[in-house]
């Protein structure tokens, strides 16, 4: 309704117009697409280079914008033993086409790779112009093509050239880029659908070949791939995923043009595309990122995405003498600062809201790197990462991070961000994390899946899948049907006390998501650390004119034994004792469910609590007592 009231009349038959020509466009664009396909010639693509040789291009320009990839290539030559096996490893497995993908374990996808597959469930997608496809079909999942399509993996196969010198990686780049292009005619096909895609794709075949060339601009396979390039950018550039709320897919598709241009610098075509994207993606600082420097999608793992991608697109525009605005750098520092202070003692993030493992440039990070750990952006930043920081909070983005003695908090308590669209966000304010002496206690369950199972996606999306409260089985906000990401914020979360520097730090919070039940039900939690005592205390005030059936979870990490009961709860992990008492509340353990990484899951226990309030304002204490580990204390 907000986006109807904002369209306006004029906006609505604008729409409506172009949902009854837009298929009739596109049949009549792919009729002449098939019968003229979009093709790069020789002196085209001279042209667009400006006159220079392939080699010089990449070598010269493009490797000056990717200080990554020329940190990366610089790292080939001092590997150790044990590196060199990994990388020439994690290369082989391409070169046999087995690939371990978004939770499908090493699969096997045969001599021809079918890049419009989704190999897991077992459906492909037809051949027709991208704009008569459905993303989103039943019972499979569009990111499985995508997230092989982005061609991530392409970096490695040249890495391994790079280190070993043997030609069958050369030779498998360049059979696979082949094999793409011949496969995917521009426009038409699956991975023509989602721009996002074609520009992160574009800049890892760039990446791919400024580290294999200048051998690999020398194979007759080089010109081809080059002049796909130059299509890749021009699509990207007449297809952007612009609209007046924008997220991490429009910015993708500024900083992967930002990537092509920086091959075709020498050029009118690349010269223009570059002023183009350069001014985008100082605006989508500003409109994607807030004051605090946390990204507007109300999800930690987008906010890894995000600034990896302001990092790269940074250093493009950087790299040709650029100098990028104050205000602009002193944001993209808050983005590294939110980093740094969310990072858990393990080295591992929360997972707060939707994760995919969005990666821009993974490089030697590819199939092989905890997708929960963000450290790696410090690196792409050229720096170590810093010291934890004290208790901080990030009042735009929602978050608040409690650091006392030996306990890590993290609590959730904001917007779903998007301006309200909520399309990355969970039923999860006022949850939270905890750590203590750098072991996870209490943690976010994460994702899993955005397709095929509706069932589960809206369960990881739920309260009851959250560190929070839930009355009467009801959410925070509404969950929409899957395929659909966007929902409201009636919670409309805010913080009431932040105390974060007292000698027992604390934050209270209250959200508003249950006062629309026909017996409203008032929500505020007020959380307090005792460093001295090793104690988490939770207090939540709960008021309405009606009795109503409370639940709480807490989705526990990995433990070694739990006994729940009346007001008390013990479990023990690998080396802490965590105590739980709440005098009013029953305690019992039930079956959840934990994703470490997109499409996989593991059974993981819930302590789940249970109470019945009564009319007028009621409180409910949780005492949480941190200690060390006894062994078969439980």
């Amino acid at each position: 309704m907000r986006r109807v009231r904002s369209a306006g009349p004029r906006g609505l038959t604008a729409a409506a117009s172009r949902r009854t020509t837009e298929p009739l466009r596109a049949r009549a664009r792919a009729w002449r697409l098939s019968r003229n396909p979009l093709t790069v010639g020789g002196d085209e693509l001279r042209r667009a280079l400006g006159g220079l040789e392939l080699a010089d291009a990449l070598r010269g320009s493009a490797l000056r914008a990717l200080p990554t990839v020329a940190a990366f290539e610089r790292s080939l030559d001092g590997l150790d033993d044990d590196s060199r096996r990994d990388l020439l490893g994690r290369a082989d497995a391409i070169v046999a086409h087995r690939y371990d993908l978004l939770g499908s374990g090493p699969t096997d996808l045969g001599e021809e790779i079918d890049w419009s597959a989704d190999f897991l469930h077992g459906y492909r997608w037809p051949m027709k112009h991208s704009r008569l496809l459905p993303a989103n079909v039943p019972g499979a999942d569009v990111k499985m093509p995508w997230e092989l399509s982005r061609c991530q993996h392409l970096p490695l196969l040249s890495a391994a050239f790079r280190v070993s010198g043997e030609e069958i990686y050369l030779d498998e780049l360049g059979a696979q880029l082949t094999s793409w292009i011949e496969a995917n005619p521009v426009e038409f096909g699956v991975n023509w659908i989602c721009t996002m895609d074609v520009a992160i794709r574009a800049a890892n075949w760039v990446a791919a070949l400024v580290i294999a060339a200048p051998e690999a601009a020398a194979r007759p396979w080089a010109e081809r791939v080059a002049g796909s390039l130059l299509l890749h950018g021009r699509f990207i550039r007449a297809n952007p995923e612009w609209a007046p709320i924008r997220s991490n897919h429009y910015l993708s598709d500024v900083v992967g043009l930002l990537v092509v241009s920086a091959l075709f610098a020498a050029g009118q075509e690349g010269r223009g595309w570059h002023e183009w994207a350069t001014g985008e993606l100082l605006a989508e600082m500003e409109h994607e990122v807030r004051e605090d420097g946390c990204s507007h999608e109300a999800s930690i793992p987008y906010h890894r995405l995000v600034t990896e991608l302001f990092l790269c697109g940074t250093q493009v525009v950087e790299s040709t003498g650029a100098a990028l605005p104050p205000s602009y750098s002193e944001r993209l520092e808050l983005m590294l600062d939110f980093v740094a202070a969310y990072t858990r003692p393990d080295g591992l993030a929360p997972q707060v809201g939707d994760n995919d493992d969005g990666r821009f440039l993974p490089l030697d990070d590819y199939a092989r790197a905890d997708p929960r750990s963000h450290l790696h952006l410090f690196r792409q930043a050229g720096r170590t990462p810093p010291p934890a920081p004290g208790s901080t909070a990030f009042p735009r983005g929602g978050y608040y991070v409690l650091r006392a003695g030996e306990i890590f908090l993290f609590v959730r308590c904001g917007d779903t961000g998007l301006g309200g669209q909520g399309g990355h966000a969970h039923n999860d304010q006022l949850s939270f994390e905890l750590c203590h002496r750098g072991e996870a206690l209490v943690e976010d369950p994460g994702a899993y899946r955005y397709a095929p199972d509706a069932r589960l996606r809206k369960l990881f999306r739920s309260t009851s899948f959250h560190a929070t409260l839930l009355p009467d089985g009801e959410e925070q906000n509404p969950i929409p049907e899957p395929p659909r990401f966007p929902f409201g914020d009636r919670t409309r979360a805010e913080a009431i006390e932040w105390s974060p520097d007292a000698p027992r730090p604390s934050f209270v919070g209250r959200h508003h998501g249950f006062e629309h039940l026909q017996e409203p039900v008032e929500y505020q939690r007020h959380f307090e650390l005792d460093p001295t005592a090793s104690r988490l205390t939770i207090v939540d005030r709960v008021a309405g004119t009606a009795s109503h059936r409370l639940e709480w979870t807490f989705p526990l990490a990995p433990s070694h034994g739990i006994a729940a009961g009346e007001g008390r709860a013990d479990v023990e992990f690998a080396a802490t004792r965590m105590a739980i008492q709440a005098p009013e509340v029953d305690f019992e353990v039930v079956e959840g469910l934990y994703s470490p990484r997109y499409g996989a899951r593991e059974s993981r226990p819930f302590l789940c609590g249970r109470a019945r309030s009564t009319p007028g304002e009621q409180t409910f204490r949780f005492e949480i007592q941190l200690s060390d580990r006894v062994e078969g204390g439980v």
